[in-house]
């Protein structure tokens, strides 16, 4: 039992430390982008599809080429002081993992803030001006309780991604450090020990559940913050002169723990392992002539086609379901719809993945898909649900009064109101099904191969240029998938 506490303990301070640090970039990055001008503003903003679409995979190999020991800055740094040994040796350790995770989930904290920071009137704060209040004190006083429920809002949910991180704690976790996700995947897939697995996935289900309810309660009161001043955008400044020194930090750090480790996965793609070797495709080609690399592909796209097109049926049918209760049914039957969505929040995708080893023992693609839409279908929901709750009811009364049935009414309202938000789901749940890695390492299904899975393989075989090249493929993937869904999005 002392061994399970150390874990639950080590889970619980590894997430709230990456947390913190992702708060403390994307606190003061969500005011510089709400209230300031600066070059680059909307390329800062736009990061915040990295930890939507990027895997973490992806990023632990920005972080390998970047921070390792033969990594970009060590190498730069022998070279300019003439050292002999590395002299940053972070990465495989808790600093590591929790830098990793916090700049990784930063832009989270960053965009829903700021879009929230950007709306909030200026007559209270000019009000408290007046009366002589300095800028601190404004924020102090006035500001920082009208962020507060978007704040928890995405600490929290940061929260959760780094509770259940997977990868990056197996990558740089560092010696005798182990979360529960991992200690789950080494019972199950290592030693065997399915009783010790479900008991440790047990128990974390219980804490995310918790968690998770605090989560939707603080999501509840963040909807109502965001609705009340939705039309005002504050009009932003350019940098005073006692905000560049702190800009410039904030600006260094992101560049140093977040943009640099994305572009050395770039670099490496096009580079090979030889010393002195420059821009060359070479890489690349050894990549497309690996016997695995079309077939992963191919099994990529069928997979993530069949889960995005599943989340955002069942997402729309449930958002369907959603508006034509709540209005006939009791505020405990609207908050216990409300609420099942959250659920799958509580089951992380290796739990699902062992108990599908226990029950089937050997997996298939076509349990995979049906896995990952029970675990992705909410954030098409996140999606679908805003665009159908804008409907106003007197406009679905006059619906129901003029319609045959309620088919009627999906087929000539609901459905084309939410067209647009049905794309955009379908694209966000293919990106997040291409670059899951969690399940199908789980699942170890047999001669099976996804872009993700190959590309671990080659990272675990130490083919960090090869890993890199594939990395770099596959969230060339996703973001275009995702990009795409919302250009078609706004053209219509």
């Amino acid at each position: 039992m002392s061994h399970f506490f150390k874990v639950v303990l080590f889970t619980l301070v590894q997430a709230a430390c990456s947390t913190g640090v992702a708060a403390l970039i994307g606190i003061p990055a969500a005011f510089f982008c709400s209230r300031r001008k600066f070059f680059g503003r909307k390329l800062l903003l736009s990061f915040s599809i990295i930890p939507v679409c990027i895997p973490a995979l992806i990023v632990a190999l920005g972080y390998v080429t970047f921070l390792g020991m033969n990594g970009g800055l060590n190498q730069f740094l022998m070279f300019i002081f003439n050292l002999e040994e590395p002299p940053v040796k972070i990465l495989y350790s808790f600093l590591g993992l929790i830098l990793a995770q916090g700049f990784y989930n930063f832009p989270l904290v960053m965009k829903n803030v700021a879009d929230v920071w950007e709306r909030i009137p200026s007559e209270p704060a000019e009000s408290a001006r007046l009366l002589g209040a300095g800028e601190f004190r404004i924020f102090k006083t006035v500001t920082f309780y009208q962020l507060i429920p978007s704040i928890l809002s995405s600490t929290l949910l940061v929260f959760i991604y780094c509770f259940l991180s997977f990868i990056l704690v197996l990558l740089f976790g560092g010696i005798g450090n182990s979360t529960l996700e991992v200690e789950i995947y080494k019972a199950s897939r290592a030693t065997l020990d399915f009783k010790n697995a479900a008991f440790l996935g047990l128990a974390e289900t219980i804490i995310l559940c918790l968690i998770t309810i605090f989560y939707s309660i603080i999501e509840q009161k963040n909807s109502h913050s965001k609705g009340i001043n939705s039309q005002v955008i504050f009009k932003r400044k350019s940098l005073s002169l006692r905000e560049i020194v702190p800009f410039l930090i904030i600006l260094l750090l992101i560049t140093l723990f977040f943009i640099a480790p994305l572009a050395g996965i770039g670099i490496n793609a096009f580079t090979t392992a030889k010393k002195g070797s420059g821009f060359t495709f070479s890489t690349f080609e050894k990549v497309f002539k690996m016997k695995t690399f079309i077939p992963s592909v191919i099994t990529t796209l069928k997979i993530a086609l069949c889960t995005g097109f599943f989340c955002m049926i069942l997402g729309f049918l449930y958002s369907v379901l959603l508006r034509f209760v709540e209005k006939k049914s009791g505020k405990k039957l609207n908050l216990l719809l409300k609420v099942i969505p959250m659920l799958p929040m509580c089951v992380s995708s290796v739990v699902v993945g062992v108990l599908i080893i226990m029950m089937v023992k050997r997996g298939n693609g076509i349990i995979l898909v049906t896995a990952q839409t029970l675990l992705f279908w909410p954030l098409a929901f996140r999606v679908i649900y805003p665009q159908l709750s804008k409907i106003s009811d007197s406009t679905i009364d006059s619906a129901v009064m003029i319609s045959r049935n309620k088919f009627d009414i999906i087929r000539r309202v609901l459905l084309p109101v939410s067209k647009k938000s049905l794309i955009s789901a379908f694209g966000f749940c293919f990106a997040v099904s291409a670059g899951d890695t969690t399940l199908p390492l789980v699942m170890a299904i047999p001669k099976f191969d996804t872009l993700s899975l190959f590309t671990y393989r080659l990272a675990g075989a130490y083919r960090f240029n090869e890993a890199c090249a594939a990395g770099l493929l596959l969230g060339i993937l996703c973001i275009f998938v995702y990009l795409l869904s919302n250009r078609l999005v706004k053209s219509k």
